[in-house]
């Protein structure tokens, strides 16, 4: 008897029914960005599955040009989340609507699967409710989030302690103030919430790989998840990734993004400073007009990222655009870090310690000059700093917090 023909033509797999993937980012483009890539990464694999991005409506446009590759986009009601409206109570705000709105596709639209951000822990039980397989995506270090999870189970009080020490992690003795800590591990059990949504679901891909993390993803893999996928860092992995470069995200306001690229052409190698810190965070008028200044006394060549939330102008010091003219150029809204980053111009990064600059600069060999500003780029600035030994910290000794002040503007290095 002749064997099965268990090949599938062209026609069979074209009438086959795809296999529907819900993914469900945070509503911050720092964290839409690794779950579009990593989506790119499944399709590449897994041409059979359909794919659709759950996002508020501010984020549609962003979601469009962060996947260059097909998928599907739905939204929920949200109100916009920018540096200026981060208010504890806008946030809540948007937290709950997410919930709500989020759950209410799952039960219209019922997906074979969802892949949803560690930072919406309640998505395992919703998930479970309705019988979707749930896995959870997490942009941060590994690192980070072991360290999260210690400080959140000794239940650190500000008022008892000045320094805390990092307790059964493998490596060296990380010691922390307790202000560099953020403060949702001070303040409430979100810690908490997250780990134990980690293992209920099936399992939790992490944008890391155990070349950076390797001690540290085999503890994570033993203690926080029932399975673990460390697929990064996604951004420079995925097969798109030579177009995307310069092509994700969109354009910045008034003039090509490949204008910087055409500036970093006529400089030498290794000759330029990046300063760019992040997506999230925003610098008053007085700390950016001291930071253009210091960069102007630096008499160093460099190209500052300034974000849409800082472009007023009020802080740019008179006659300072022509002074700086020649050897400063200044990138106002969307920049294309990627592309920046590998070009042979850039000598080194002053950034804010996001873990998506921190693996983009490693990829790239870039050295990291260090300047965390909030959530959990502290704790990432004692990985990349006292343990792996790639970059070096601004500020050595000054006061620092993830709490805002304005006491001190800019360190003077």
């Amino acid at each position: 008897m002749a064997s099965p023909n268990n090949s599938l033509t062209n026609s069979d797999k074209a009438n086959m029914k795809k296999w529907r993937v819900f993914l469900v980012p945070l509503f911050a483009r720092s964290h839409l960005t690794p779950l579009a890539d990593f989506a790119g990464l499944l399709l590449a694999n897994h041409p059979d599955i359909e794919l659709t991005m759950v996002v508020t409506p501010d984020n549609t446009k962003f979601a469009n040009g962060s996947a260059l590759h097909p998928v599907q986009i739905l939204t929920y009601p949200c109100p916009p989340i920018s540096p200026q409206s981060a208010e504890p109570s806008v946030i809540d705000k948007a937290f709950h609507m997410a919930r709500q709105g989020v759950e209410q596709l799952l039960q219209q639209h019922k997906p074979d699967a969802v892949i949803a951000d560690v930072m919406f822990p309640w998505i395992t039980a919703i998930a479970a409710d309705l019988k979707i397989p749930c896995i959870l995506f997490s942009v941060l270090s590994t690192f980070s989030m072991l360290v999260l999870d210690c400080f959140q189970k000794m239940r650190v009080r500000p008022a008892l302690l000045d320094h805390v020490t990092v307790l059964g992690l493998p490596g060296p003795e990380i010691r922390m103030p307790v202000l560099e800590l953020p403060s949702f591990v001070l303040e409430d059990n979100s810690v908490e919430k997250v780990h134990k949504s980690g293992l209920d679901a099936f399992g939790i891909v992490v944008n890391t790989c155990r070349g950076i993390e390797l001690e540290y993803c085999d503890e994570f893999e033993k203690t926080q998840a029932r399975r673990a996928y460390f697929v990064g860092p996604v951004t420079v992995s995925y097969p798109m990734y030579q177009r995307s470069i310069i092509e994700r995200g969109g354009e910045v306001e008034g003039e090509s993004e490949n204008s910087c690229l055409r500036w970093l052409d006529t400089k030498n190698e290794r000759s330029v400073v990046l300063v760019s810190f992040g997506s999230l965070c925003a610098f008053k008028s007085a700390q950016l007009h001291e930071l253009a200044m210091g960069l102007e006394e630096s008499r160093q060549n460099f190209l500052w990222v300034v974000k849409d939330a800082d472009q007023s102008g009020e802080w740019i010091p008179e006659g300072w655009e022509e002074r700086i003219a020649d050897r400063g150029f200044v990138v106002r809204g969307w920049a294309p870090q990627l592309a920046i980053l590998a070009h042979a111009a850039i000598g080194a990064f002053v950034m804010q310690c996001g873990w998506n600059s921190i693996q983009e600069a490693t990829a790239a060999g870039v050295p990291m000059l260090t300047w965390p500003l909030a959530y959990e780029q502290f704790i990432n600035e004692k990985l990349v700093v006292d343990v792996i030994g790639c970059a070096a910290r601004l500020w050595e000794g000054g006061k620092r917090s993830t709490r805002e002040t304005e006491k001190e503007l800019v360190p003077r290095t």
